[in-house]
């Protein structure tokens, strides 16, 4: 049985939405992504990535959020990113 990588990115999110809470805007941002578009997942337990490019910083930072997501714009061969998962005040140390 060959697993699918929509499969992948599918479990992989339901995992992080059990371990981490969003907010409710960004759920609401979540849910406009067809799951079926997702390209590429990324989480990160230290540093994060930069909200405004979507680069990944090793150091932690107050810009940093700990979820990209690429994903292809309906109707569209064009990529498009959604981060979420803010770095808190306490993670900052």
């Amino acid at each position: 049985m060959k697993a699918s990588a929509n499969g992948h990115f599918s479990q992989s999110l339901n995992v992080l939405l059990k371990r981490y809470s969003l907010s409710e805007h960004e759920l609401l941002k979540l849910r406009t992504i067809d799951e079926s578009k997702i390209v590429s997942l990324a989480y990160t337990e230290t540093g994060g990535f930069d909200i405004t490019d979507g680069a990944f910083y090793a150091e932690e930072r107050d810009v940093n959020y700990k979820l990209k997501i690429d994903y292809l714009i309906k109707g569209s061969d064009r990529k498009q990113t959604l981060i979420l998962l803010p770095v808190v005040a306490d993670e900052l140390g």
